[in-house]
Formats: C-alpha cells, sequence, structure tokens
C-alpha cells in the first residue's frame, strides 16, 4: 500500500472510532463516517468491505490497543503499587477517552460470545498471573489481605470500570456535567489506590502525564 493509501486509511480508521466509541454514535453511516473523515464515501469502501467489519476492524485493534497499554504496565519492573497506580490510570484514561468502547463490548459479547474467545484465545497469559509473585510478596510482608491474583485483579478491573460503564446512571443521580463526570473519575483513580491499600496514592504517581512517561 503507498504512503498516501495508508496515511488515507489511518485517518478513516481514527475518525470512525472517535464517532464510534468516543461520541457514541455506533450506527453511525458510512457517509457520516466519510463527512467526518473529509473524504469521499467511495473511499469507505475502498479500504473496507462493509461498514460491519470496518466496525470490526476497529472493535479488535482498539482492544488490542488497550490490552497492551496495561500489559505493558504489569510486566514492567516497577514496585508492586506503583505498577497498580500505573494500571488505574491507565484503565480510567482509556474509558475516558473512550466511554462508549466497553458498553459496545458487553453488548456485543452478548450477542456473539464467540468474538471474546477468539480474542482471549490469542494471549494465554492472564494479568493474574503476571502480578502474582508480586502480589504474594505483599500478602506474606502483611501489607495486604490474603487474596487470589484472579479475585485482586478482578476487584481492580471492577472498581475502575463500573463508574465508566454506569456514566449515564452516575451522571444522572449525581447531577454531574460532562466535565464533573471527568473530575470525578480523575479523582476516583486515588479512591481506588486507597480502597486497595489503606493509603494515598503517591502524589507522582497521581498525574497521569508522568505515570506515562515513566512507562
Amino acid at each position: 500500500m503507498r504512503t498516501e493509501e495508508a496515511l488515507t486509511e489511518k485517518l478513516i480508521k481514527e475518525k470512525a472510532r472517535i464517532l464510534f466509541f468516543q461520541k457514541g454514535l455506533l450506527d453511525a453511516t458510512t457517509q457520516e463516517i466519510a463527512d467526518e473523515a473529509g473524504v469521499n464515501r467511495a473511499l469507505i469502501h475502498y479500504y473496507f468491505r462493509s461498514r460491519e467489519q470496518m466496525l470490526e476492524t476497529l472493535l479488535d485493534e482498539t482492544l488490542l490497543e488497550k490490552k497492551e497499554k496495561v500489559r505493558s504496565i504489569l510486566v514492567s519492573n516497577l514496585p508492586f503499587r506503583e505498577k497498580i497506580a500505573c494500571y488505574i490510570n491507565a484503565l480510567v484514561d482509556y474509558g475516558l477517552a473512550y466511554p462508549y468502547l466497553d458498553n459496545f463490548i458487553i453488548s456485543e459479547t452478548a450477542r456473539h460470545p464467540e468474538k471474546i474467545r477468539i480474542f482471549c484465545s490469542r494471549d494465554r497469559i492472564k494479568s493474574s498471573d503476571l502480578i502474582r509473585e508480586q502480589l504474594a510478596e505483599e500478602i506474606a510482608n502483611g501489607k495486604i489481605a490474603n487474596i487470589s491474583p484472579e479475585h485482586f485483579m478482578v476487584n481492580l478491573s471492577a472498581l475502575c470500570n463500573y463508574p465508566l460503564l454506569a456514566k449515564s446512571v452516575l451522571q444522572t443521580i449525581h447531577g454531574m456535567t460532562d466535565v464533573a463526570y471527568r473530575k470525578f473519575l480523575n479523582e476516583r483513580k486515588r479512591v481506588i489506590f486507597r480502597t486497595i491499600f489503606n493509603e494515598e496514592m503517591p502524589q507522582h504517581l497521581a498525574n497521569t502525564e508522568l505515570t506515562k512517561n515513566r512507562l
């Protein structure tokens, strides 16, 4: 593929991903995607067989990108608590960037459970395995209550993901504007860390941009 074509395809993907997963327009037409990207609609069909094939490709690539982000944190040489702080930041930040992604994943896997099996089968190393040794050390040193790696990761993911999945509910109940909701989620990073470790998140890790630079 020529450089110009590759750049056009990348642009179309970026704009479509914003429409689908950032703005929540999962029913966006190929014309709306073309308008967003500033290209002729025929180009959408040139790069993708159909709108559904485009959506499936974008979902696959976005999930892979998210998984690689959190995986890079879990395999890093950071101390356990710094690692978990970075994980919390990454998960919440990704949810802020693509607030409709996880809801779409849940609805898609409910309708097509084979999709998540196929995706998960690509990588047999579980997140719980990547924190097993460090977690065991924390438990042995009496720094955290005895818990299995599987339960630890499920608890951690649930604390991060629920406010993202329940965005409209939380905003309605608490009368939050989009700005207030975003502030709430950024505050919640520290709340999650405090809930797990019963101590404050280190100040230098509470800043997401600084955290990213450390990895």
